[in-house]
């Protein structure tokens, strides 16, 4: 997700961002897309979120308001219509105390003009980790990678200071 990534999202995933923000919900973005807005490299097609209370009616206004139907008699839930192709509903994450304390850590990133909450990225390693899949190795090394970057920069930037 270089560069300008407004094309990323489709309109009605971009309203639906819009609104669960409108209505207050707290999500997290997570997962590869969640690494990607934060500097990792490599490829994913599906946002993974992470809702505080996946009962909360507000989530179902907001699918509504894009365009979508909120379907909570599958599990997990999930959202269909123009907002569903890509967006999958996390219930757990592997390796991760409660919702609450990751929020409380979460970083906000631009994501196609929509601002999102994300989980950063060393705690998406802890949690890539902590499920050990194989689907996920190349992942992980490419959010090890970010890391090490970030913290070079930053202790660079230190060292000019």
């Amino acid at each position: 997700m270089d560069g300008d990534d407004r094309e990323f999202l489709s309109e009605s995933e971009r309203d639906f961002f819009r609104a669960l923000n409108e209505l207050g919900v707290r999500y997290l973005l997570v997962g590869m897309s969640a690494a990607l807005l934060q500097g990792a490299r490599g490829s994913t097609e599906d946002l993974d979120l992470w809702f505080e209370e996946i009962g909360d009616p507000r989530i179902a206004e907001a699918t509504r308001r894009a365009g979508g139907v909120f379907v909570t008699r599958t599990q997990p839930p999930m959202l269909s219509g123009p907002v569903g192709d890509r967006i999958d509903l996390v219930l757990t994450l592997s390796g991760l105390p409660d919702f609450a304390k990751e929020f409380e850590r979460a970083a906000r990133a631009d994501l196609g003009g929509v601002e999102v909450s994300v989980l950063p990225l060393e705690r998406i390693l802890h949690s890539k980790r902590a499920a050990g899949r194989t689907k996920d190795e190349p992942g992980i090394h490419q959010i090890e990678l970010a890391i090490a970057v970030l913290r070079k920069l930053a202790a660079d930037h230190e060292s000019e200071d």
